[in-house]
């Protein structure tokens, strides 16, 4: 949650109460909004506060949802209506991807959350404009290749009526490649105007893919709270394309091989990408943005956090033999295995002045309930899908120490796993060390089962789903 997104959330809903609502009813409501908004960190993202906001607003004055179902029905209708002659128009361009790009960019104007009318006559204007749209050249090249090579490509929408400018970018996606095999993510439930199963029906997108909701009715798309067919279908698949701002907001740092489409319509991508009100943008997933955003700015000025290269395990690995005794290291080839198979798994901090590892964490995903020793010698325990991360070591050199810098490992590595779907972190801890992982938010759950090195071990937690 952003300062941009407080701001905005707190001017349009702080004051907005039913007339003759009871002064302490209103103190009530207000200082939960500025407690539900008042926030920071990747976690809640904007979208997942203003669901909460909605449903604060339900509870307090009894104010359900809107019915968009007639709205939605319309827009659906009028874009159906030009698809003959925006699909003839895509055909004859110079370059139909980047055509259907940029229709695909005009048709997220459809957007009754993050607007507050959505004019027909404005986005008439805004279609024929879109052969005037600025895309980046390398970002339309790299997902042309993408395209071409993948064999699956997970499409995420966003708005009714757009989706019908998404069935034009995905049966030219499906020329480049004829062998792709395309599902279509729609919302679990009723949200604003996004699109449905209903909505997919109506425009014909079943025909195109396999279509399935999300399982939940939250603005974007979080992975911690979609159902695990969802969250594979983004996790799993080569090529992923999302669109619209709250996708973007929910999504990006995840670190998957993700496109965004969307149009800049607040002011946070207005600031974020430089560009004027109702801009189209398309760009790709950077790993790393969820560090530059939210890393401590001191050492993000002395640090560089990322994954790592397959050259870097040999100096993983000597760093790790620094930091833990013989019998409690990761062996060598099983360290080497994680870095070429699950480099996502890891974070390192690299020192900018000299481009030497300083430190890193690394960890392992998985859906069992506890610490196991296996966790450490067999790789292929890892589930990408599951959503608990188990910390298996954190390691900073000695001349590092004492900057804070395996504390900031920690806090970005729980950030980065927000993001990815993960609720919890666990790791294993000698006695010695638990008043330094409390004082980072674990909690002591006792004796592990875990005996790896031949020591016990205390067994503890962080949540990250709050």
């Amino acid at each position: 949650m952003n300062s941009e997104c407080r701001d905005c959330m707190q001017r349009k809903f702080l004051n907005q109460y039913p007339e003759g609502t009871p002064e302490e009813v209103v103190k009530r409501y207000q200082d939960a909004v500025i407690s539900l908004t008042d926030q920071s960190g990747a976690v809640p993202t904007g979208p997942e506060v203003f669901c909460r906001v909605r449903e604060l607003r339900k509870e307090l004055f009894g104010e359900g949802e809107m019915d968009y179902t007639k709205i939605k029905r319309h827009f659906n209708d009028l874009m159906l209506g030009m698809e003959d002659e925006l699909e003839r128009r895509v055909r004859e361009s110079d370059d139909p991807l980047r055509r259907a790009v940029q229709y695909a960019m005009m048709g997220n104007f459809i957007d009754f959350s993050a607007l507050e009318n959505v004019e027909e006559m404005r986005l008439m204007e805004l279609i024929d404009r879109a052969p005037e749209i600025a895309v980046d050249e390398d970002c339309l090249e790299h997902l042309r290749e993408q395209t071409s090579s993948a064999g699956t490509l997970t499409y995420i929408t966003d708005n009714c009526g757009e989706i019908v400018m998404d069935k034009i970018l995905l049966r030219w996606l499906k020329r480049l490649n004829p062998g792709l095999a395309v599902t279509v993510l729609l919302r679990g439930g009723p949200v604003a105007n996004d699109a449905t199963m209903e909505d997919a029906e109506q425009v014909g997108l079943t025909a195109l893919g396999r279509c399935i909701g999300n399982g939940t009715a939250t603005d974007g798309t979080v992975l911690r709270i979609v159902s695990r067919e969802a969250r594979e279908s983004v996790i799993f698949a080569d090529l992923v394309i999302a669109k619209g701002q709250a996708n973007y907001e929910t999504l990006y740092g995840c670190g998957h091989n993700i496109f965004y489409i969307f149009m800049c319509k607040c002011s946070l991508f207005m600031d974020r990408f430089s560009v004027p009100q109702f801009t189209g943008i398309l760009t790709h997933e950077d790993p790393e943005i969820l560090m530059n955003v939210y890393a401590d700015e001191a050492l993000l000025g002395n640090f560089r956090f990322r994954e790592p290269r397959p050259d870097e395990a040999a100096q993983i690995y000597e760093i790790e033999k620094i930091c833990f005794p013989p019998n409690e290291a990761c062996p060598e080839a099983e360290m080497y295995r994680r870095v070429e198979r699950i480099p996502e798994q890891f974070l390192i901090a690299v020192d900018r002045s000299t481009g030497e590892i300083a430190g890193f964490l690394n960890g392992l995903a998985s859906d069992e309930k506890e610490f196991r020793d296996e966790f450490f010698t067999d790789v292929t325990l890892h589930d990408p899908a599951a959503q608990t991360e188990f910390l298996m070591g954190l390691d900073v050199l000695p001349q590092y120490r004492g900057q804070g810098l395996a504390r900031e490992l920690v806090r970005l590595y729980g950030i980065r796993g927000q993001v990815r779907g993960r609720l919890k972190m666990v790791l294993t801890a000698h006695e010695e060390k638990l008043g330094m992982y409390e004082k980072m938010g674990f909690k002591d759950l006792g004796i592990s089962g875990s005996v790896w090195g031949g020591n016990p071990w205390h067994e503890m937690e962080i949540r990250l789903d709050r």
